[in-house]
């Protein structure tokens, strides 16, 4: 990182850097292996998604990411730079078969990472606002669907018109009707 910020210092002006330019670094839980979690827990992940205490320990510990992040460029650089994780999730685990989809643990890896970054000053920038053929990703990935399972977005799942090969049909439309 400090080899970014010297290089960052180098290619923006102090001005540039505290106004426009923005540096952006994409952090994701689930590729790290000390941050993931995994529904069996170790040594798949560094907790299992039903060990609350486990799971609270490890994201508390990954979240500080957004103050290192500020931190160790404002040393090579200064201070009021404009900093963002332009790509950020819910997900836990870069594998589908091992992530963790309960919501529990979906919001607490959401509101771990979006409370460390507001105390960084880091703007966060969801993945994707939906993905409705994203399968079990999903849940993590869609920002959408997370929002509906949390109980802020009462629009209904981010679900497309097939799904798994079978036609959903529009609001409105009987189940029966043909496409």
């Amino acid at each position: 990182m400090a080899i970014f910020g010297a290089w960052w210092r180098a290619t923006t002006s102090s001005q540039e850097r505290s106004s426009w330019a923005i540096l952006d670094i994409h952090h994701y839980h689930a590729w790290g292996p000390a941050c993931s979690g995994a529904v069996e827990g170790p040594p798949t992940g560094r907790y299992a998604c039903s060990d609350v205490e486990a799971r609270n320990e490890v994201l508390g510990k990954c979240s500080q990411w957004a103050s290192v992040y500020r931190e160790t460029l404002e040393k090579e650089c200064e201070k009021g730079l404009k900093l963002a994780s332009a790509e950020f999730s819910a997900s836990t685990h870069h594998s589908v078969r091992h992530a963790c989809n309960d919501v529990a643990t979906l919001r607490t890896t959401y509101e771990m990472q979006l409370h460390a970054a507001n105390q960084a000053n880091v703007e966060l920038f969801w993945w994707s606002y939906k993905m409705p053929y994203g399968g079990a990703f999903r849940s993590a990935w869609s920002l959408r669907h997370l929002l509906y399972l949390l109980g802020v977005f009462p629009g209904g799942p981010d679900v497309g018109d097939f799904h798994c090969g079978d036609h959903v049909p529009p609001p409105g439309q009987p189940e029966d009707a043909s496409i």
